[in-house]
């Protein structure tokens, strides 16, 4: 067994084996049966077992044993082994019940049409040979005792047939149902996912673009103060009121965040005021009050636009003109918005500092602007020129919002 056991590519699991157990079983248990019936026989008329009885059992045996390989086929071959048996009025009884179980397997194996016929086939044959072969009347008890053990035989293949196929349907129904939910469970997670990492990306440009003008103005000023401290008082305390006025815009617009933030229902946030293009001139203002010179062109007729391409729009400005006062060679900037049929075009243009390395340029917030065009289908071009200048040029699609 051990050595058997190491032979590769044979399963001898036991879901594998029980099938083969079943046939050996059957197979001694029809032998023995037949063996035993014509012994008993055999004293009854003073015979005895000859060579005939064994081979007769060795031939159902087989049979019993290859019913699963090719079941038409050998049902075939049972089918005739057992008119055989009967043309003897006392032919051996085994062949016709190794017959009768092959016809169950063919039953519980093939199409309902086809087991029928089979079944119809094989009790035909064995009815006519034995009304034929038999001393009795063509409706003797025996003869049609064979129409009823292929009928029993056909119906309970067929039945254990459709057993089979309902199990097997309702397991893979069952199967496809745990698939299909664990599909929409990971979809699900996937989703919220998804949204969570929006909704930091969210966050962290809100805090961004709301939070560095104000810091870049303070710290600006703050140098500004420290240089004029001791020789232009008055100049320092005008900067120290800049920086006093820009950390509480910090302080306020930080809790405002955070109150949104913190709120269950996120219906309540849409009722706090976001920044549009009409809060420019306020915008424009701070930063002139901080020392950056702004020039301010309007091409096309002015109209509403939708409130997301308007935050896109305020955002993409803020953060240009705070790298323009943070970064700016001579703290000028031009800014130019033009309004055509089915977009709004921004441009922002200051002078480089060469005094500066390059790349100090790129941050988050460069990130954000381009974050902020895509979210909205525009597009948006940054860098330096060929003249010297440092370019923001957006392009925002404008024609939901149209009338």
């Amino acid at each position: 067994m051990s050595a058997l056991s190491k032979v590769p590519g044979v399963d001898r699991s036991w879901p594998a084996l029980r099938p083969v157990v079943a046939d050996l079983a059957i197979a001694a248990s029809v032998c023995a049966g037949g063996l035993t019936h014509e012994v008993v026989d055999a004293g009854d008329v003073g015979a005895s077992l000859d060579a005939v009885d064994f081979v007769t059992c060795a031939g159902a045996a087989a049979l019993i044993l290859l019913r699963r390989r090719a079941p038409l086929t050998v049902l075939v071959v049972a089918v005739i082994a057992a008119v055989w048996s009967l043309i003897p009025d006392d032919g051996p009884g085994v062949l016709r019940v190794a017959a009768i179980i092959v016809l169950y397997t063919v039953a519980s194996t093939s199409g309902r049409r086809t087991a029928w016929t089979a079944g119809a086939v094989t009790a035909a044959a064995l009815y006519v040979t034995a009304a034929i072969t038999s001393p009795g009347p063509w409706y003797d008890g025996e003869n049609l005792e064979l129409i009823a053990w292929a009928g029993v035989a056909t119906a309970a293949g067929d039945a254990v047939r459709s057993r089979r196929a309902y199990t097997l349907a309702r397991q893979e129904r069952a199967t496809a149902l745990r698939d299909r939910a664990e599909r929409a469970e990971h979809a699900l997670e996937e989703e919220a996912r998804r949204r969570v990492i929006e909704e930091r990306m969210r966050i962290a440009r809100e805090l961004h673009d709301v939070m560095a003008h104000h810091i870049a103005v303070i710290n600006v000023q703050a140098g500004v103060a420290a240089h004029l401290l001791r020789d232009n008082p008055t100049g320092a305390q005008e900067a120290l009121t800049h920086v006093r006025r820009g950390a509480a815009s910090v302080l306020d617009e930080l809790s405002s965040i955070l109150s949104v933030i913190r709120r269950p229902d996120e219906a309540a946030s849409t009722t706090d005021p976001l920044p549009t293009l009409d809060d420019l001139r306020r915008l424009i203002a701070d930063f002139a009050k901080v020392g950056l010179e702004i020039e301010w062109h309007t091409a096309g007729a002015p109209r509403p636009v939708a409130p997301t391409i308007g935050l896109a729009a305020y955002r993409i400005i803020q953060e240009s003109l705070t790298n323009a006062h943070r970064y700016g060679r001579h703290q000028r900037a031009t800014l130019r918005l033009t309004y055509e049929r089915d977009a709004l075009r921004i441009e922002i243009l200051n002078d480089i500092d060469t005094d500066r390395p390059t790349g100090t340029r790129r941050g988050h917030g460069t990130v954000g602007m381009r974050e902020r065009a895509a979210a909205v289908g525009g597009t948006i071009e940054i860098g330096p020129t060929a003249d010297g200048q440092f370019r923001v040029h957006a392009t925002l699609r404008t024609e939901q919002a149209e009338p």
